[in-house]
């Protein structure tokens, strides 16, 4: 689908493209509410049903799936760089590259600083952004000045080993150049508290980055940002997951970074958590396409996870709170998800015993002790060679991890990145620049 709706973009008169391109700013786009279901008072903010009915749609659905990709990624804004970006983007997908495992060896990684007044807005409106009042060290959150004292922590701990950081952010990240930090200032459309989880907007398996779809409406406009990021340092996104045809209506995607984890031994496999937030249909059978143009051959296991109607810290938001690729072990938090059965998606859907998949990759599964943060307890950065870099929050799990695997652990403290929710992978971007 994704071939045909790009060669539909070469195939079509400028007039079309034109007007699908005026389509594709305001598309005829119905939505089915979670929230209607539930006693609304105070929930978190619950993601939607998106979709594209025929019937209502003026352009060919393949051609508004080719134009709105090569708008969102390319930022294109006539028929001439329409079909420039189609063969950019066609040429750029079929390119074979290796992929790379979580636990692979990482030179680049880039930090995001949330602006100070987008911060500001969430104080007294904790639940709506999905945000705990007080960090584990009792300072109120988010705090703009803890946030620059974390992403400092995790900055200078990767620099220590070696390791390119660079951030991006708004006019804000000014900060982090006087700090003596390398930064891209890139262009902020709308307010965007959770920028700092840069892990959710892209993802980055090869020298192509992919840039995916944001559930939550106050998250969306992140992945622009990655966009510009991405361009500015000189990579290319080569795809997003926004929109897929299932012959009856256009589906959007639901597809965040978090969600995603790469496991590679005997075979590989990439799972991919199916929950509140996780990835829908629509993401799973475009990423099933984008890894078959790119002859990667690997399984697509979905991993059940948890959701919450009014306590967002009960269930799992993203995979990667639940399941770590630590390298010599998959660690896992199997009270907060389906660990005994995964849906691998083939040909067909098909319900698999998670035992078995972990046998077929040749990996071993272990869980580790559970005090501290259910939110950053998993959520390391594997930065490869046998080291993590952990919230220092959960030291029995730190010790758990030297002791029992001999893995090198690098403890930094994240209370105010904890308190929104994440942990040291959420908040950090790998990229390869080959």
């Amino acid at each position: 689908m994704i071939l045909e709706a790009l060669e539909e973009v070469l195939r079509s008169e400028d007039e079309a493209l034109s007007r699908a391109l005026e389509e594709v700013k305001e598309p005829p786009l119905r939505r089915v509410s979670y929230t209607e279901v539930f006693h609304p008072s105070g929930i978190p903010p619950q993601p939607e049903i998106e979709f594209i009915e025929l019937k209502e749609l003026k352009t060919n659905p393949y051609l508004f799936i080719g134009v709105d990709l090569i708008s969102c990624l390319l930022s294109a804004e006539g028929p001439d760089s329409l079909k420039e970006g189609a063969e950019d983007l066609i040429s750029r997908i079929k390119r074979k590259e290796e992929v790379r495992p979580e636990d692979s060896q990482k030179s680049h990684i880039a930090l995001a600083l949330p602006e100070k007044g987008h911060l500001e807005d969430v104080i007294g409106r904790w639940t709506d952004y999905v945000w705990k009042p007080r960090a584990y060290d009792g300072t109120e959150a988010p705090s703009f000045e803890g946030w620059i004292e974390d992403l400092r922590e995790i900055a200078d701990a990767l620099k220590n080993e070696g390791i390119n950081v660079i951030f991006y952010g708004g006019d804000s990240v000014d900060k982090m150049r006087e700090l003596g930090y390398d930064v891209v200032k890139v262009k902020l459309r709308k307010k965007l508290p959770k920028l700092g989880y840069p892990r959710d907007p892209s993802v980055a398996w090869s020298g192509s980055p992919v840039v995916m779809n944001m559930t939550l409406e106050h998250r969306r406009g992140e992945e622009d940002a990655a966009t510009q990021f991405f361009s500015k340092i000189g990579l290319k996104p080569a795809f997003r997951p926004r929109w897929w045809y299932d012959g009856r209506r256009i589906l959007r995607a639901r597809a965040e970074g978090g969600n995603f984890i790469i496991v590679k031994k005997d075979k590989i496999a990439l799972f991919t958590g199916i929950g509140i937030r996780g990835s829908n249909r629509a993401a799973i059978e475009l990423m099933k396409e984008y890894f078959s143009l790119k002859r990667v051959n690997l399984d697509i296991y979905g991993v059940p996870l948890p959701g919450y109607i009014r306590d967002w810290r009960t269930g799992a938001v993203h995979l990667d709170v639940v399941m770590m690729n630590a390298g010599p072990c998959v660690f896992l938090s199997p009270g907060r998800m389906g660990f005994y059965s995964f849906i691998k998606f083939g040909n067909e859907m098909d319900l698999v015993d998670a035992g078995s998949v972990f046998n077929e990759l040749g990996v071993e599964v272990d869980e580790i002790p559970t005090e501290g943060s259910e939110i950053t307890l998993v959520n390391a950065l594997n930065i490869g060679r046998g080291k993590l870099v952990v919230d220092a929050y959960n030291e029995e799990a730190s010790k758990y991890l030297e002791r029992e695997w001999g893995l090198d652990v690098i403890r930094v403290s994240i209370p105010q990145i904890e308190a929104g929710g994440g942990g040291v992978r959420c908040a950090s971007r790998e990229y390869y620049l080959d």
